[in-house]
Formats: structure tokens, sequence, C-alpha cells
């Protein structure tokens, strides 16, 4: 039997990362990582169990867990999950990251976002040049980051175990494509996946999925598809893994 849970950022110090991502949870710190990634080692050991422990968005706080770690914790399987843009090597900030970056460095905080012409949940269901246009009016021009892995520590990683998939082509709600664009993106992000030898396994952005979009991946050739367990927009096709958020 395996589980499976899902987890984004890691720190050392809380201002490592933007407090937005303390407020939602999305964030831990890495001795707390460890040591609860030990205790469930040593629990499938008694319970002859594996756990599958993916890590969404391609950040670089991955780095933080030591090399050998998995491979002396052997119930632990790591996965990250790239969009099709960290695939190739393009460090664009997603625009919520661009967000979320311009909020630490303004002292603005998740309560005060209200006061802004934007709208957290509402940028999620656009298209990921809209969204970028809407944050643009807060942040101004994008700008290159380097929190996120670059394609040489990706191979490094491989090289330690980790397998790699696919976190979709964009970071959006998928879901709201047409049949016909979606299999056109799709196609592209498996073409990505298959030259870089990885694994042919989609985690859906956002943990949203429903069962016209599962068929579409499966038809292209994913293997396996992930959401998220706590994400209740998503649809009914019990051969998509949820995942735990940690």
């Amino acid at each position: 039997m395996t589980e499976t849970i899902c987890l984004h950022r890691i720190h050392e110090h809380n201002s490592d990362v933007p407090p937005v991502f303390h407020d939602i949870n999305m964030t831990i710190h890495i001795n707390d990582l460890l040591v609860r990634l030990s205790d469930l080692d040593a629990e499938n050991r008694l319970n002859n169990t594996t756990t599958l422990v993916t890590f969404d968005d391609g950040w670089r706080d991955v780095l933080l867990i030591p090399e050998d770690f998995f491979s002396k914790h052997e119930t632990l399987n790591p996965v990250i999950f790239l969009t099709d843009a960290q695939i190739i090597g393009d460090l664009t900030p997603m625009p919520l990251h661009r967000l979320y970056k311009w909020m630490q460095e303004n002292d603005f905080d998740l309560d005060e976002l209200s006061q802004l012409p934007i709208n957290r949940e509402d940028l999620k269901n656009l298209r990921i040049t809209e969204q970028h246009r809407l944050v643009s009016h807060v942040t101004g021009k994008i700008q290159p980051t380097c929190e996120y892995l670059k394609p040489t520590e990706v191979a490094k990683l491989r090289a330690n175990g980790w397998i790699v998939g696919s976190h979709g082509p964009e970071h959006s709600d998928l879901r709201l494509l047409d049949d016909g664009e979606l299999t056109r993106l799709l196609s592209t992000t498996y073409s990505y996946i298959q030259s870089g030898d990885f694994k042919p396994w989609i985690a859906w952005p956002e943990g949203r999925w429903n069962n016209r979009i599962a068929k579409i991946a499966r038809d292209i050739g994913f293997e396996q598809q992930f959401g998220i367990f706590e994400e209740s927009r998503r649809g009914t096709d019990t051969r998509v893994v949820l995942r735990k958020l940690w």
C-alpha cells in the first residue's frame, strides 16, 4: 500500500519565504519536515507500506533536504512536479509567487490584499498570461527568479533517486479549457516529459481536475495522475491519486 503526501515550500528561517506561505500553511520548517518524514518512514517499516513524498511548483527549497536522506529512509519516495516552463529552464516566477514576493518586499499582509485591484482566488481561474497581466498592475514588470530549480539541479535530484513528473502545461485551472486546447497543451507537456525521460505523471495545478480532463490526460499517455485530498473541486475517477497536504 502506498500513501501520497504533498508539500510546497520548506524554510530554515521564517523570513526565507514570504509571510503568505506561512499564513496559508504552505511551508514547513526543514527540521520539522525531517522529523515527520523519519517518523513516517519508521511507521511504514512497521506496516510494510511506502509513501510518495511529492513537492509541487519546483521550489529550490527541496535542496535543504540532505542528499542522502531518502536513501536512508527507503520507504519514502521523493517526487518533484514541474510546469512546462520549469522543465525547459524558464524560471519566470508564477503570477501568485510574484505577488507574494511583492507583498513581502512591501510589508503587505494577506488581510490587506483586498485593498489591491486583484483577487487571489479569482486569479487562479484565469489563464497564465492573463494572471501575469493583472499581477503586473501591482508588481511592475516580471523579474526572473532564482527560487525555482534549475535543470542542472533537477538532474542532480534525479541522480539521487528523485522522480520528476509534470505539474501541467501552466499553473491555471485546466478544467476551464476546452478539449481541443487542453489536448494541444497536454500533448506538448507529454513530449517534454518524454524528451527528459521523466515519469509520465501529472499533478493537476491547485489539485483541480474533473473526469473529462483526466480522460484526456490518460488518452495522451499520462500513466498516473494526482489531485489533492483537501481540494473539493475534483472529479470522481478513483484512478486519480489524492494526496494529503502536509
